[in-house]
């Protein structure tokens, strides 16, 4: 269950020497030289040097005594080269990331501020590209709305059975929608999480709602239905290989799409080779979800471990927009090195 909880707000609350007052410091340098064709739809060749989720944080905890423990994580996204924009929040240097304060124990974990919610935490372990060409966020592949919200009160249980929940609720702090509403409520946004790891095995079923007049509402000047995202998740983790799948539908009154997502990968030597199947329905006509239109495609790599802190990789993806017929593809070769 730990590597399910490691992609989750358990990551920093689970580390080593949980019991010390001592901050740790820690990072990811993530870099990429990409060619990038959409000469059939409609653009130029490019070659890119990419940021991919480049980051720096400090996290830590205290020992409190009677089996409660104070924990705290910063975590901003570095933006290390001037490119990079599909990855990265902010126009300088710095972004904001995971940033929050709590309390763990017996009875679960609380925290409070900036965090992943529950329904981009569901899945996580089931993308293996993330933070790459091939990640699940970016524009030529599925597209998922995964969102970090500010202003959150989240929570997560104890693994029970391997059984973990996680629930995360963001009040409007009086935003005002288009029609004049305000939000003003403890629930104007929230997300649920049902997450199960056991036996190699792991399923989760998660649920976002946002009302349209909170800011983490993905749509600007929608007819004031809510936002509603469903995600289930299935996977199976074997010694050497680990395939997963994601299904994920959105609705909001204004653009609703449904994608699905089918990946896996398979150890050789010191590295693992990966493949991805994705296909997006989507009536995004207004582009307020990133989704231009309707697509499919297909991306493969290989990653190769030069230490247990170095990487680097090699990456293709495709795609194919179901209307136009046009397609987009990307060769990435990447380099990453942890701290």
């Amino acid at each position: 269950m730990k590597k399910v909880l490691s992609l989750a707000i358990a990551a920093a609350l689970v580390a080593p020497a949980a019991a010390m007052a001592d901050a740790t410091i820690y990072g990811k340098v993530r870099q990429s030289l990409d060619i990038v064709d959409f000469s059939d739809a409609g653009g130029d060749d490019e070659i890119q040097i990419n940021n991919r989720t480049s980051r720096l944080g400090v996290k830590g905890s205290e020992d409190l005594g009677n089996g409660l423990t104070g924990v705290y994580k910063i975590e901003y996204g570095v933006n290390i080269s001037s490119k990079g924009s599909h990855e990265f929040s902010g126009s300088g240097a710095l972004g904001a990331r995971n940033a929050f304060v709590g309390l763990a124990g017996g009875f679960g974990t609380f925290v409070v501020g900036r965090h992943d919610t529950p329904l981009k935490i569901s899945t996580g372990s089931l993308d293996y590209f993330g933070d790459t060409a091939v990640d699940n966020n970016l524009g030529y592949t599925e597209d998922l709305l995964d969102l970090r919200a500010d202003g959150t009160l989240a929570y997560i249980s104890p693994a029970m059975g391997g059984l973990t929940a996680a629930v995360a609720l963001v009040p409007g702090e009086n935003t005002t929608s288009v029609e004049g509403e305000e939000a003003d409520g403890l629930t104007d946004a929230y997300s649920l999480a049902l997450m199960y790891s056991n036996f190699g095995i792991f399923a989760s079923v998660a649920l976002e709602v946002a009302t349209p007049e909170t800011t983490v509402h993905p749509v600007v000047g929608g007819d004031g239905d809510d936002h509603e995202n469903v995600r289930l998740g299935l996977g199976y983790k074997h010694d050497m290989f680990k395939v997963g799948l994601i299904y994920d539908t959105i609705e909001n009154g204004v653009d609703d799409s449904t994608s699905i997502m089918v990946n896996g990968s398979v150890k050789a030597g010191p590295g693992n080779f990966k493949a991805k199947f994705f296909k997006v329905d989507s009536d995004d006509s207004t582009g307020s979800l990133f989704r231009t239109d309707s697509h499919d495609g297909f991306g493969f790599g290989y990653d190769y471990n030069l230490s247990k802190r170095t990487q680097v990789a090699a990456y293709y993806v495709t795609s194919e927009m179901d209307d136009s017929g046009d397609e987009s593809s990307v060769v990435s070769f990447q380099i990453n090195h942890n701290f």
